[in-house]
């Protein structure tokens, strides 16, 4: 199947998928060694399903699926992570 064919079917199923199957899902990324991580332009927070404080979803969010070497490469510890997308610099002459 495509990857635009398996978008197509996410966007209408991703109401049916509990927390109980996407975490599943997690753990089988993990056991390949794979991580997700959520770029967002937000810098709001929102309070974490299990404590602490995370930044609030956006539109404009991208989605990494990335190897422990690329965490590493973020300064990014082992495991999913949802980051503030680093802003451009601007450099004054």
């Amino acid at each position: 199947m495509l990857a635009q064919e398996m978008g197509v079917i996410f966007t209408k199923h991703a109401d049916q998928i509990t927390s109980k199957r996407w975490g599943e899902f997690m753990q089988q990324l993990e056991e390949k060694g794979l991580y997700v991580l959520i770029e967002t332009d937000t810098i709001g927070r929102v309070m974490s399903p299990l404590g602490g404080l995370m930044p609030m979803p956006c539109k404009s969010e991208t989605l990494h699926i990335v190897t422990a070497d690329e965490l590493e490469q973020r300064g990014l510890p082992l495991g999913h992570h949802i980051v503030t997308k680093a802003k451009d610099k601007v450099v004054q002459p």
